[in-house]
């Protein structure tokens, strides 16, 4: 597990928790990735639109690799958010003081932390697939997935490996801290109601072709001035959210007994 790989960190807040959380992402590191969380799909959008886009294809598949290479860094820092919290850490931790992370780690956890959403959210995917329905069974599905999407992913990043997502260890999990969960879930429940309009708006690709071109559409989206404030807002509880997720660990080690 990555927790236990460093000893456990001894730091108290100076302010009423409810209150520090919000200065969580405010160290120099935190700042740092803020500015490049927000920046980087600017660039990637300049790199597609100026070179790579008259490569046609090959162009647009690079482009999405520079994007899935960008997103797993998000991920990747998010991650360490999770866990640096799980140690008793207050502040949006400095990685650099790790290794630097390959393609390979980037991709790894990109795919990570997409799998456990979709452990969460496929049933709900499939029958909306399959029914275009969303009836009282569509949001009994989606409350599964977001009662057990925090505990999923806690699971995952800390333990860094697909092999954690044991139906039987998760549930179990859940009812060794099962109050506190609840409250975590309800955090959650706020994060999804901020998330939804950052994407909501976006058009369907309806064909092969269209899903390659529909990166351009994303980025532009995303590289708006229309957007700016409201990504500063989704970055920003995200990297909440992660700490809040590794508190949750760190409150109730000893019950969930990892």
């Amino acid at each position: 597990m990555k927790v236990l790989e460093d000893p456990q960190l001894e730091r108290k807040r100076k302010l009423p928790w409810f209150i520090d959380i919000f200065l969580y992402p405010l160290s120099i590191s935190g700042i740092i990735n803020l500015i490049i969380f927000l920046c980087a799909p600017i660039l990637i959008n300049l790199i597609h639109r100026f070179i790579l886009n008259y490569i046609w294809l090959v162009g647009g598949f690079m482009a999405v690799i520079l994007y899935l290479l960008f997103v797993g860094y998000v991920l990747y820092y998010l991650s360490w958010c999770v866990v640096d919290s799980a140690k008793g850490g207050l502040r949006a931790p400095d990685i650099t003081i790790y290794d630097t992370p390959d393609k390979a780690e980037l991709l790894s956890q990109l795919f990570l932390v997409l799998g456990s959403v979709a452990v969460c959210f496929c049933p709900a995917s499939v029958y909306y697939i399959f029914t275009e329905r969303t009836d009282l069974l569509f949001w009994l599905l989606l409350a599964y997935g977001i009662f057990f999407l925090p505990m999923v992913l806690l699971r995952a990043i800390m333990f860094d490996t697909v092999d954690a997502l044991n139906p039987i260890l998760i549930v179990g999990s859940i009812f060794k801290a099962f109050l506190p969960y609840c409250g975590l879930i309800l955090i959650f429940c706020v994060f999804t109601v901020v998330l939804r309009p950052f994407i909501s708006n976006l058009p369907k690709p309806e064909s092969f072709i269209a899903t390659i071109n529909y990166l351009d559409i994303v980025l532009s989206y995303q590289s708006g001035a229309a957007l700016f404030c409201r990504k500063v807002a989704l970055i920003y509880l995200a990297m909440i959210a992660a700490h809040l997720l590794g508190r949750f660990y760190w409150w109730n080690k000893d019950k969930l007994d990892w």
